[in-house]
């Protein structure tokens, strides 16, 4: 999720302030909040259902001409999502004409949760390691989207300035980051209720498939490649409302492929890990769990929780060349967790089937996973309200390739 749906959305205009941003800090993957922003996520609220947005690093509220597309501070930022609210993707009733999938089985298998992370972990350690010097990704994602009015984007820009002088003033380091991230999402999130109190008017969804090359090696190029962009609306009806608001644009302007030579960690819960060192992760589940309870620990959210910063972590480290023994000793970690929960026999986006798992927030989100369970690999992430699923990463492909640009060799 990483970071992974704010990068996406950054407008041209922010680039030389996002890197300057970047080289101060040099933790600087603040840009993908699910999908990891551009390409990081989600993200989603200060964590999980919580991602922070970082509106210097990603630039959300920088693309003042009107229509432009807003990140949204709600669930997940990052991970993910446009408007005033939560970050999205399909709901039950377009999720099929969205992500082409079928949702879950209408006859779900019951499954112990427990069970089978366990039988997932002793699956993980039988899978043969692989190296090479760039890390690939291709997933599709699906994600809520609307347009702010001009107005908004005029007040989000004087949020954005705001921001970018206090994290000016501090040690590219420091933790306080988070926390000034925090204060101006909850700004941004006041100013969002402004204008749409009661959410946005219309439900559309925006909808792409992102490629993604992380160097193995330090100042090597990570590039994200972003194709086939559209938008779909839930009915004609919502088409028809965003018309009568002035057929805002919902796509925004950004370039098809980007480039950067800035290091940048493969989430914003977990700053310390990035390619260098994740291949370095605790094997066992006793040294990961405790690694990543540090972790959360130092998470400043005073609302964070555990299980949803676990579900958040293992999007990324699976989505990501984490090694055989890590992927288990993970799954053993989910195991433990009581609130973690199995939706049964489910297929995703692509109708390949899988064993679903949930976790829900105190707040009422639900976030999903569906793991194969011949191979037990990452399928699908999902995060939903009581509208349904609000946003949706499908994994279609992952491994090493030589040359960047490249697909890893089948």
């Amino acid at each position: 999720m990483n970071d992974r749906l704010f990068a996406r959305l950054r407008p041209e205009q922010l680039d030389e302030l996002a890197e300057a941003s970047y080289r101060r800090r040099r933790r600087d993957d603040l840009a993908r909040a699910f999908h990891s922003t551009q390409h990081p996520t989600p993200i989603w609220r200060a964590f999980m259902a919580r991602r922070p947005i970082f509106l210097v690093a990603t630039g959300a509220v920088a693309a003042v001409a009107a229509g432009a597309v807003v990140v949204s501070t709600g669930v997940l930022s990052g991970t993910s999502g446009e408007g005033g609210s939560a970050v999205a993707v399909a709901s039950p009733s377009v999720s099929q004409s969205v992500s082409g999938g079928a949702g879950a089985s209408p006859a779900a298998t019951r499954i112990n949760a427990r069970s089978f992370l366990l039988a997932a972990a002793d699956t993980a350690l039988r899978t043969t390691p692989e190296s090479g010097d760039y890390w690939y990704t291709r997933t599709r994602n699906a994600q809520r989207t609307w347009a702010m009015p001009k107005e908004f984007w005029t007040e989000a820009a004087k949020l954005q300035r705001q921001e970018a002088a206090e994290v000016a003033k501090i040690d590219p380091n420091s933790d306080e980051l988070v926390k000034i991230n925090e204060k101006y999402n909850k700004k941004l999130e006041q100013l969002n209720k402004r204008f749409y109190p009661d959410g946005p008017p219309y439900e559309a969804y925006l909808v792409d498939t992102e490629e993604r090359w992380r160097p193995k090696r330090p100042g090597n190029t990570d590039r994200v490649k972003v194709d086939n962009r559209r938008v779909h609306f839930a009915t004609p009806q919502d088409e028809a409302k965003w018309k009568e608001l002035g057929s805002l644009d919902l796509l925004g302007k950004q370039k098809k492929t980007q480039d950067t030579n800035l290091p940048r960690p493969l989430s914003i819960e977990n700053m310390d890990i990035t390619m260098q060192n994740v291949g370095q992760l605790p094997t066992t589940k006793k040294a990961l769990g405790a690694r990543l309870r540090a972790n959360f620990a130092k998470l400043p959210d005073k609302d964070k929780e555990f299980d949803l910063y676990l579900w958040q972590t293992t999007v990324d480290l699976m989505n990501a060349p984490t090694t055989p023994g890590t992927r288990a000793a993970l799954f053993q970690v989910l195991a433990e967790q009581r609130d973690i929960v199995s939706t049964g026999t489910v297929t995703d986006a692509l109708g390949r089937e899988g064993v679903g798992l949930a976790v829900k927030s105190d707040d009422g989100y639900e976030f999903g996973l569906i793991i194969a369970e011949d191979t037990a690999q990452l399928l699908e992430s999902t995060v939903s309200d009581k509208n349904g699923p609000s946003l949706r990463t499908t994994y279609e492909e992952a491994g090493w390739t030589d040359k960047l640009g490249k697909r890893p060799r089948s």
